[in-house]
């Protein structure tokens, strides 16, 4: 049974592995602005005196947005095709990262240009490039998924550190327009030229073939009934809780490691293992839940920050257990993303698959925009991100639970009744 998945996977990977590319960096650009954000914090507070909830309350916006725009671009990639919407937001996101380093004394004038963020956002959301792997990819949907995704632990693990670098020779200002360039030059080049779905193959016609093992025709539930779905609820209600506390975590590492005495370059070195160890939690999630139940991967591994949260508790100022416990995260982060994209296509199949994820990844990003403004109001009223540790275990053991009732996958392909799946 696995050696015909695998040959079958194979196949899947000779025609499209160009889409997982492509993807893999297009997922990576949409990190920027959120793992760029924790190294700006000190810059900013020294030169207009704002509050750490004030600054980040930036990226919140473009989550507030990017909620609300979510369900119309998941049915817009249903309706266009994800490459249409895909290279116009490239363009458009790096452009306003870039322009993040016109911000003026106001704090008006830095929330205006994060308003310009939120709109370019949308477009390069983790729906358009998981929503054309999904579309191509059928036996090996899982680790196609995981591969692209690894996109984010791309950027986590280059943001921070080539950050905190540009701001050291050039400053702030130079540091956006600098990563916005950096980012414009890699990722649209691949997207134009190898970044496809199946709706822009249809569309293309002879000049790509669809592998025999991807389904013609999505199927799956229509939007009104996967929506109002219990498993709908628990997937997003599971990926938004366990989103505001791993973006929370992770956009305040480096304040936590510093407010515990560690040295900013270590701490931003210390904060990049998280992208190292969300490799291997992508790979592995993804050829776990190809063959496993994804629920079950997905809810084991989406507890354990709570482990990262009581080591950094315990063991304040220690960089052995800090890079135990980022590793830990970022392993945790790696299998709990990409397997919530994975349990959607499973559980409500492709034919609204824009739509429903879409919706879950609207509230993920609204919850991971929400995250990292309450910890930091915590810290400002309590000098401390201890509430926001503390806060983070029972939080993850929830998502955990919850993704761990799921249950089965129905079986799309059954005439009639959908079977079930064990």
């Amino acid at each position: 049974m696995h050696g015909k998945v695998d040959s079958q996977a194979a196949a899947e990977w000779r025609d499209h592995w160009p889409v997982v590319l492509s993807s893999l960096f297009g997922i990576g650009l949409l990190t920027v602005y959120v793992y760029s954000t924790g190294l700006m914090i000190q810059p900013l507070e020294q030169e207009f005196g704002w509050t750490r909830a004030q600054i980040t309350s930036g990226p919140t916006i473009v989550a507030v947005i990017g909620s609300i725009a979510a369900p119309f671009m998941g049915h817009a990639i249903d309706r266009f095709g994800a490459r249409r919407i895909a290279i116009p937001g490239v363009i458009a996101l790096c452009a306003t990262i870039a322009l993040l380093s016109q911000s003026g004394a106001s704090i008006w004038s830095w929330w205006g240009l994060w308003f310009l963020v939120a709109l370019a956002h949308p477009f390069v959301k983790p729906t358009v490039w998981i929503a054309a792997v999904s579309s191509v990819f059928a036996k090996g949907r899982g680790f196609a998924l995981a591969v692209a995704l690894c996109g984010a632990s791309l950027g986590s693990t280059i943001t921070p550190v080539l950050t905190n670098h540009l701001i050291d020779e050039f400053g702030w200002r130079l540091a956006y327009v600098l990563t916005g360039a950096i980012w414009f030059v890699v990722v649209l080049p691949l997207v134009f030229f190898f970044f496809y779905g199946a709706h822009d193959q249809a569309r293309i016609g002879a000049r790509m073939r669809q592998p025999a093992s991807a389904p013609t025709t999505p199927v799956g539930l229509d939007g009104r009934t996967a929506l109002l779905s219990l498993k709908f609820v628990k997937v997003a209600m599971a990926a938004s809780v366990i989103s505001m506390c791993s973006v929370a975590m992770t956009v305040n590492l480096v304040p936590i490691f510093s407010q515990d005495g560690i040295d900013r370059t270590t701490a931003a070195w210390i904060a990049g293992i998280a992208g190292l160890s969300g490799v291997a939690g992508k790979l592995t999630g993804g050829f776990l839940i190809d063959r496993l139940n994804a629920g079950r991967v997905v809810g084991i591994m989406t507890a354990t920050p709570a482990i990262s949260a009581l080591l950094l508790i315990a063991y304040p100022g220690a960089v052995d257990v800090a890079v135990a416990a980022v590793a830990l995260l970022g392993f945790a982060i790696g299998v709990e993303f990409d397997g919530a994209a994975y349990l959607v296509g499973r559980h409500f199949g492709l034919r609204r698959f824009g739509l429903v994820y879409g919706t879950v990844a609207g509230l993920v990003a609204l919850a991971g925009g929400v995250g990292p403004v309450i910890a930091n109001h915590a810290f400002d009223v309590t000098g401390s991100y201890l509430p926001l540790l503390w806060a983070v275990v029972p939080l993850a053991l929830i998502s955990g639970i919850l993704f761990l009732t799921l249950g089965s996958y129905p079986d799309f392909d059954a005439p009639g009744k959908y079977k079930i799946q064990k």
